[in-house]
């Protein structure tokens, strides 16, 4: 929304039994792409920041880090 980019990440159980962390990827893998902050737990975490031109960066962050 005005060019603003929002992001939410949740994660099922097994994937968090295996060590994947919601809370984890958006702050270190999210939020620098985005230009923000964010935080949350291991299952659910969201972000927001000041720049939506990079959300195929942080698909691919995601994709690759679980």
């Amino acid at each position: 929304i005005d060019g603003k980019a929002s992001v939410a990440i949740a994660i099922t159980d097994d994937l968090v039994a295996a060590g994947a962390d919601a809370g984890k990827l958006i702050k270190t893998q999210v939020a620098p792409l985005i230009q923000g902050g964010g935080g949350g737990q291991k299952h659910l975490a969201n972000a927001g920041g000041t720049n939506a031109n990079n959300l195929q960066e942080v698909l691919q962050a995601i994709e690759q880090s679980l």
